[in-house]
């Protein structure tokens, strides 16, 4: 009896535990949401177009494939002979960041296993993937939001290395993941990030703006974080 009485206990403690991290983590998250970095942005009238598109939920990057100052064509670094039979004639790429085993669960239309959600909660470090689509068009989400900006030279520059130093490389071209992705003309590419609670895919996608000088959250776990920082 007095030993079940300790276990009750310990459970009672660990159960009080989690839930003051948690609202501990909704505290941080808030906060972060609405602490903007970039406060004093200076948008550009004319530039290389960026779409920041999301739903709310899960947000990405749309980019020209080659832009108008050809700084960069995204078919000619990714160097790979599939892409260019199905996509050559694409012109916009998008780009998104998320956990492996979460993408790998979507992709196969499979539920989310109760070790791939405890995962991200708990673990410091899990393996992440690169998710780009070859698209002419934004994906029409069921609550889409979309954020236009342009960029200068510079700041396209610091854009491009932000998104290349997630990809794993070998011999200066990307490591693809999987040729199967969500619609057939989307893929998975290793990547060089650890996803956790703190470094989210919406994280990624603030960082990447943050990095090239666009205002955005401090913290942003929610998409809906960053389109209000950008609607400021």
């Amino acid at each position: 009896m007095q030993l079940l009485k300790r276990f009750v206990r310990l459970l009672l403690f660990f159960v009080q535990l989690l839930a003051d991290l948690l609202l501990l983590y909704v505290c941080f998250a808030l906060i972060g949401c609405f602490w903007p970095r970039n406060k004093d942005e200076i948008k550009q009238s004319s530039g290389i177009p960026l779409l920041i598109h999301g739903d709310g939920f899960h947000t990405e990057l749309y980019l020209p494939v080659e832009d108008s100052l050809h700084i960069i064509n995204w078919m000619d670094w990714f160097d790979d002979s599939t892409m260019r039979s199905k996509h050559s004639d694409r012109k916009l790429i998008s780009f998104a960041w998320a956990d492996e085993d979460w993408m790998t669960e979507v992709a196969q239309k499979r539920a989310h296993r109760v070790s791939t959600i405890a995962e991200i909660m708990l673990k410091p470090g899990n393996s992440s993937v690169m998710h780009i689509q070859w698209r002419d068009t934004v994906w029409p989400l069921k609550l889409p939001v979309t954020v236009k900006r342009f960029l200068s030279f510079d700041q396209y520059l610091e854009l491009i290395d932000y998104i290349q130093s997630g990809f794993v490389t070998e011999k200066r071209k990307p490591v693809i993941q999987s040729y199967k992705g969500f619609y057939g003309y989307d893929y998975f590419y290793r990547s060089t990030f650890n996803y956790n609670l703190f470094t989210t895919c919406n994280q990624w996608t603030g960082n990447a703006l943050h990095a090239c000088g666009i205002r955005t959250a401090l913290f942003s776990p929610f998409g809906w974080s960053i389109f209000y920082q950008l609607k400021k």
